[in-house]
Order: C-alpha cells, then structure tokens, then sequence
C-alpha cells in the first residue's frame, strides 16, 4: 500500500474482542486488493494470541457492512490469470477465516452485497442489526458467486434455500436471514457490534476449548476443496462470456442490461 493512501482497515481491542473494521465507506466498504491483504495480515497477528477469544470484522459508517469487489475496477480484468490473482486473494482470505483458530464473527450493521454475504457467510457467526439486508445479486451481472460462496452457502442453509436465494438475487432483510438460519443473531438497529462483543465477553469457557471448538466443527464440516475448485472453474467460465460483459458495462452506464444468453 502506498504510504500516502489511508488505510483499508482499522483495529481495536475490547477486551478480550479484536474488532476489524472494513475502513471504505466512500467505496461501500468493498474489498480491494489492498483491503485483502491487510484483514489477511491483522487476521494472522492475532492467531497466537492468548488474550483473545474472539474477532470481529464490521463496517465503517453504519450503511455498508460490505458491498464485495469493486465491480468497476474489475472490467479492467481480461485474462484467466489476471481474474485467479484478483479473486484468488480474497477467496485465500475467506479460507482464512475460516481456518483462522479463533471465532470470527460479523458484525452486518448495514447491507451486506455480494461478495460481501460471502465475507458474512465465512465467518462463524453473524450478527444483523434489524434494518440491515443481505444478498447475493452475482446473477444479475452473468455470473455466480466468485469467492467460493455457493457451498458455503448450500452447507450453511441447504441446497434448496441456496438455490432459491441466489436464483432470486435479490436482497432479504434480517428477519429473512434468520428464518432460514443465514444470520444467527438480529439485533436494534446499530447494534450489531455490540451484539458480537457481549457474545465473546460472555464465553466464560477455557480458551483451549474455544478454539478446540472452531477446529473440531471444522474437521467435522468436512474438506471444501474439490467443491471449491469445481465454482472456481465456472465462475471463471462465466467470466468471460458477454452477458458478464454486459452487465459490466450496463452498471458504469446505469442502465438495465440487454442479456443474449452467451
């Protein structure tokens, strides 16, 4: 990151809570490479860190939890290798959350769009102010979701409540999320973090344990990895076609786009 650039990301300490926070409300909060790399990087300061039981990642301003990638950035994206080191770094983040020993759980004060229900959904658990929405729109721009999102979302929910969400890619309030067990917890309005702190300041059980806890629901979860690849695989195919395109060029524009089904 260049010295002069603000940063990405802001952390603090609440106790025995690290609290993440995604520092881009200008840009929705979404995840540049930079952004990446340096919730990667907090994520592994803390792994060893005996004071902790918790970390939390959020969103500045109260609108946006996180709206994913930077969809306009993106059209710069012209070849397979270019879009594997873009997404392949978020995606190696995802993976880090979920590997990270520690509990991480989302504090969604605000909407959370996109790549950022992805970044929600690899979390451990999710706290949602009553206010805010959630959803998975990657369809209307011709694609699916690109940092492995679909089986985290067809484990966390199911195939069929998966299907219908990201077939309808459309937002769901909060209430929503919890019917169908997308969020865990719905909290007032703007008080999602403070939800998400109450809940690792009352875990009054070993720290060994806490992380024992995340690592043996892990292992029973099970190995995402042919998965994993298998979405990969068609999001990049579905890179590339020309209703992406499209759809690219219909958001610059503000207008609805034109699909032809190639």
């Amino acid at each position: 990151m260049s010295s002069s650039a603000p940063e990405p990301i802001k952390t603090a300490e609440h106790g025995a809570a690290l609290v993440i926070t995604i520092d881009r409300p200008h840009a929705g909060n979404a995840i540049s490479l930079d952004t990446a790399h340096a919730l990667g990087a907090a994520l592994a300061a803390c792994r060893d860190r005996d004071d902790l039981r918790g970390v939390i990642i959020t969103g500045a301003g109260g609108k946006f939890f996180c709206t994913g990638g930077d969809v306009k950035a993106y059209r710069a994206i012209t070849t397979p290798t270019e879009l594997d080191t873009t997404f392949g770094a978020v995606r190696q983040l995802l993976r880090a959350i979920e590997r990270h020993p520690l509990p991480i759980l989302a504090a969604i004060d605000g909407y959370a769009i996109g790549g950022g229900g992805e970044l929600a959904i690899a979390c451990d658990l999710r706290f949602m102010a009553d206010s805010a929405q959630i959803g998975f729109p990657q369809a209307r721009l011709g694609i699916i979701p690109g940092w492995n999102g679909t089986e985290r979302l067809v484990r966390l929910i199911g195939r069929a409540r998966a299907m219908r969400l990201l077939l309808n890619a459309t937002r769901i309030t909060a209430t929503e999320a919890l019917a169908i067990g997308l969020v865990d917890t719905v909290t007032e309005d703007g008080g999602a973090l403070a939800a998400a702190l109450a809940f690792i300041a009352g875990l009054d059980v070993a720290p060994l344990s806490i992380r024992g806890t995340k690592e043996a629901i892990r292992a029973a979860a099970g190995d995402p990895a042919t998965s994993a690849a298998a979405t990969s695989a068609i999001f990049a195919r579905l890179w590339f076609t020309d209703d992406h395109r499209e759809a690219e060029a219909a958001f610059v524009e503000k207008r609805a786009p034109v699909f032809k089904g190639r």
